[in-house]
């Protein structure tokens, strides 16, 4: 399955455990915005977790990238 470089670096975050609010700073983007692409992406993957929404990404040979988070 196709993603963008986004849902690919939302996907990522949440893999290392950050939360909606720390997302949406760190991406510059609004707390609704991460919930948004969230939304699509667990409808595109049948799903209704975080940690599912990840499993399935990873199964499917998804690769997190390295995000420098902001402190």
């Amino acid at each position: 399955m196709h993603l963008s470089t986004r849902q690919i670096e939302i996907l990522s975050l949440i893999a290392k455990g950050h939360r909606d609010k720390e997302i949406a700073i760190h991406l510059g983007m609004s707390v609704r915005t991460i919930d948004s692409h969230l939304q699509r992406l667990y409808d595109r993957y049948g799903v209704r977790s975080r940690a599912a929404i990840v499993a399935k990404w990873l199964l499917e040979g998804g690769t997190p990238v390295g995000i420098p988070v902001r402190q």
